[in-house]
């Protein structure tokens, strides 16, 4: 079956050698836009025309993200321990962090679940009293907007750590082979809560360090305005911790 859909590599060196190119050359930016119709066709097996149209249709999917690819979002809250408290998954890849915030359950009900507390996010989120961001850095931070921006990203490493520990036990979840997307949703929310059992069940997790010189916070470009009251906390949060930079 392979030899029908693919080229031999014979086949492929005699198209080099009659198209003078160099071995070396960036094949699909600069061999393929050469090729006559007859040797693309016989290369792919399929004419320019539709390759064009099937590329054409893919990238105008909401699913489809620039840098990464077909991609589905998922957004997840997991605790100290790395567990896996809430998720919601299911929007494109191409739809901004804080629409899925606003669209899930957890931002409709977040004052409710938290109640004292808060949670913490990245800067694709919006300052909320119950969702702390971190100060957008355009040049004007003081010592103790930096610190807290330092212990805010030292403790979302947490979160980054828990993707990775999640990402490496379900190695598919970098390329899933399903192509219906609530199977894929099904799948996700299946990985994470077998993440969970292993957490249970003692799973030993390494701890991760933080720079403190070496602190990156995203570009808020597109997220909501921040909310007067989660300026407020993040304020309050900041004016109590101790400097650890």
């Amino acid at each position: 079956m392979s030899e029908y859909f693919t080229s031999s590599d014979e086949e492929l060196e005699e198209l080099l050698q009659i198209l003078e190119v160099p071995k070396t050359t960036n094949f699909f930016e600069e061999i393929v836009p050469q090729l006559t119709d007859h040797h693309y066709f016989e290369h792919f097996r399929v004419s320019r025309e539709v390759s064009q149209r099937l590329s054409e249709q893919f990238e105008a999917s909401e699913y489809f993200h620039h840098q990464e690819g077909d991609s589905e979002k998922a957004q997840i809250v997991c605790d100290h321990r790395r567990k896996i408290r809430d998720i919601f998954v299911g929007y494109p890849g191409s739809v901004h962090d804080s629409r899925i915030f606003n669209a899930s359950p957890l931002g409709q009900t977040l004052p409710i679940k938290c109640g004292e507390q808060y949670i913490i996010g990245d800067s694709g989120y919006p300052c909320l009293k119950h969702l702390l961001t971190p100060f957008k850095d355009r040049g004007q931070l003081t010592r103790r907007h930096r610190n807290y921006n330092y212990m805010l990203s030292k403790n979302r490493y947490i979160i980054e750590h828990c993707f990775g520990i999640l990402t490496q036990k379900f190695r598919q979840l970098y390329h899933l082979k399903l192509r219906s997307i609530p199977d894929c949703v099904h799948f996700i929310r299946a990985c994470a809560v077998l993440h969970n059992l292993a957490i249970d069940d003692h799973f030993i997790i390494e701890e991760v360090a933080v720079d403190p010189d070496n602190v990156v916070v995203a570009p808020n470009e597109e997220a909501e305005e921040d909310d007067r009251d989660g300026v407020t906390k993040r304020n309050e949060v900041m004016a109590r911790l101790h400097l650890q930079i």
